[in-house]
């Protein structure tokens, strides 16, 4: 503390001549803006500070009151404010901040002058924070501010978002955390208040205080109370004119200055915020909510999003587990901020006592915290509450996997797909009162639009609803869905699911997945030996030898078949009765003749059954039976007419066919088949 004498300052400074600049910016009334105020005005505000000297608070009243240029004096619990005219509020601390509490203080401690604010989530329709981003709304952007962390410790509740969030596709990589680790660190700046608007989550831990008016010559406070926030943005007396400096250019108010830290007033963030849309706020102080200055602010400038701050005195260890259940449950469960507030257990909201100290030493009362939300506009989700799910891993897709999809690419047919989806924050029941629907988009095509998922009334539908990780989690598959296009090999393909909350507000989630290759070998084996068939899905060539006949065929995509004749060389043909010769080597009963090709030859729909043989299908065709896969299994398969086995492998794929003792085997290889040169060879009675 310094213990420098008030009076011998008072004399040099009210001695002094002031300049004609300074007399003539002199006005009666409260100057807001601090690009107005003149510097001499300041600096006299710092050098009060310099001299004030530890002692009763009445007698520093009783001298600040003497001084011809004062505006106001306040005081509180461990502050003295006072103003000179046409200056800033400047700030005195009584004593120094305790690790203990957020900034009140238990020994002066006041009861809640406002009502709690018992926003029901229910009346807020849902959207997600960075919603008007478009696609950008996947990256979204956190920052925390924890100007005390080396106060608070373990303790300190911006080390929930900072642990929580990078877990998340939306936030990883975009989780900004500005942290004073040391009493004299100092990486917080000004411009880091100023930029909340860049961020979707805003997270910040402090200190708060508030003082109150005296009036005239009272001793007593009156109810006239702001309430004062520490930035942690520490500067040393030799750096007081540079810090003004910055002020005045950043042309903003709501600015308090103590003797080495700079204060905000929640006109601050009205003034610098004048608009914010899509966002959630957590304001870590004590007192925040004792003079409803902050809630007034944030709803007059709040049009879509969430505010959470501390009614009365904090202790840090009270905020640190009341805000590890919001996050978790706007985490782990999707809820939306007021949900997740609404679905807190009570003891970590309402109710947290604490003790006031009547007097030093003496008794003690029990007092009462609240966790408080301002709410405006939607109720807003800080994560996208739908994601693609892998069937393989039943973990959320990756970006450039390899995909499922169902069809020979390149065939010119439309291929097909099933995925499935985890949609969060709701449980089926919600979702089916609110009638949510879902919309799917391949390639910017939207290839199921708004489709109803719950209830799931029918089991042998093409949807199917299971229970998630808790009771706000559902995954949902949409089998068969028809992509509305020929997809090509060894390319890209842009997902986009759409999970309407109502038909403005949704969640969201794009990825780019990959085709990978339909080339393929084919192995059929049977009672009469072994045929081996190769698949080039870039030109759709298709070769076939018999090993056992020192035989090969050709077949391409305009349903050519080539063969090798001897004494004539390489000859095409398309001969309808081929049909019957290439049933004969195919080592089961598959109803061959029936399966008319769309594209090449007959002998392509050996390589066609990897696109038209599905899960998707086999799971509504009435003479097909699955005996295994699932959650959990690698591997699908089925019985179909009781006798033939089709098993799937790991990535959905067609694997085998099998009728003992014949079989035929997809091994899903990269080929390249050339085919040769031929003549046409042609007889009536073959076409």
């Amino acid at each position: 503390m310094r213990l420098l004498y008030l009076f011998p300052l008072l004399l040099v400074l009210f001695s002094c001549n002031e300049s004609k600049k300074d007399k003539a910016s002199a006005i009666n009334e409260v100057l807001e803006d601090f690009s107005k105020m003149p510097d001499s005005v300041i600096l006299k505000g710092f050098a009060i500070l310099d001299t004030i000297q530890l002692k009763p608070i009445e007698e520093l009243v009783k001298e600040l009151r003497q001084i011809p240029e004062l505006q106001e004096i306040g005081v509180g619990d461990e502050l003295l404010s006072f103003r000179l005219k046409n200056g800033p509020i400047m700030l005195h601390k009584l004593k120094e901040f305790s690790p203990l509490t957020k900034g009140g203080t238990a020994s002066m401690a006041t009861p809640p002058i406002m009502a709690l604010n018992n926003t029901n989530a229910d009346e807020n329709s849902a959207n997600v924070v960075g919603a008007q981003r478009g696609e950008n709304r996947q990256n979204k952007k956190a920052i925390v501010l924890a100007p005390y962390a080396w106060q608070f410790g373990v303790a300190d509740d911006p080390l929930i978002p900072i642990n929580k969030l990078p877990e998340y596709r939306n936030y990883k990589g975009r989780v900004s955390y500005k942290a004073n680790k040391t009493e004299n660190d100092q990486h917080i700046s000004f411009e880091d208040y100023l930029s909340f608007n860049d961020y979707d989550v805003v997270h910040f831990s402090s200190h708060a205080r508030k003082t109150c008016k005296l009036e005239e010559e009272d001793t007593k406070p009156s109810s006239n109370c702001r309430t004062y926030i520490a930035s942690g943005i520490k500067y040393e007396k030799k750096d007081r004119q540079e810090l003004i400096n910055l002020i005045k250019s950043k042309n903003v108010r709501g600015i308090s200055l103590e003797y080495g830290e700079l204060y905000f007033i929640p006109k601050f963030f009205s003034d610098a915020y004048s608009k914010v849309k899509n966002k959630v706020f957590v304001f870590s102080a004590c007192e925040l909510g004792q003079q409803g200055d902050l809630q007034t602010t944030f709803n007059n400038i709040l049009q879509n999003g969430q505010l959470f701050y501390w009614q009365n005195i904090t202790h840090p260890l009270d905020a640190y587990k009341a805000f590890h259940n919001l996050y978790d449950r706007m985490l782990q469960y999707g809820e939306s901020a007021p949900t997740a507030f609404k679905n807190m257990p009570d003891s970590l909201k309402n109710n947290i006592p604490f003790f006031k100290y009547l007097k030093a030493g003496g008794d003690t009362e029990q007092m009462y915290n609240f966790l408080k939300m301002t709410t405006h506009g939607n109720a807003m989700h800080i994560i996208e509450p739908i994601s693609f799910i892998d069937e393989k891993t039943k973990k959320e897709l990756q970006e450039g996997t390899v995909y499922p999809f169902e069809g020979i690419l390149e065939d010119d047919e439309p291929e097909e797909a099933s995925f499935t989806l985890e949609f969060l924050g709701y449980t089926v029941q919600e979702m089916e009162d609110k009638g949510m629907t879902f919309s799917l988009n391949v390639d910017g095509n939207t290839v199921l639009d708004h489709i109803s998922f719950v209830p799931d009334t029918d089991p042998n539908d093409d949807i199917e609803v299971k229970g998630g990780k808790n009771e706000k989690t559902t995954l949902v598959t949409f089998k068969g869905v028809n992509l509305k296009k020929d997809l090509k090999k060894n390319s890209s393909v842009k997902l986009e699911a759409l999970f309407h909350f109502s038909e403005e507000n949704y969640g969201y989630q794009m990825i780019n997945v990959s085709t990978g290759s339909s080339d393929m070998r084919i192995v059929m084996k049977g009672p009469d030996g072994t045929i081996n068939m190769f698949f080039d899905a870039e030109n759709y060539a298709l070769k076939m030898t018999h090993p056992a006949e020192n035989a090969t065929l050709y077949s391409d995509e305009e349903g050519f078949i080539y063969m090798n004749v001897p004494g004539q060389g390489w000859i095409k043909t398309k001969m309808g009765q081929m049909a019957a010769m290439i049933a004969n080597v195919v080592p089961m009963n598959m109803d061959f003749l029936a399966l008319e090709p769309t594209k090449g030859s007959v002998m392509h729909k050996i390589a066609a059954f990897a696109g038209d043989i599905t899960i998707a299908k086999l799971e509504n065709e009435p003479r097909a039976k699955k005996i295994s896969g699932g959650i959990g299994s690698e591997k699908t398969v089925f019985i179909a007419d009781g006798r033939v086995t089709i098993t799937f492998d790991d990535k959905k794929r067609l694997e085998s066919l099998v009728e003992l003792p014949s079989s035929i085997r997809y091994y899903y290889e990269e080929q390249e088949i050339t085919i040769p040169n031929a003549q046409i060879f042609s007889m009536p009675s073959f076409q």
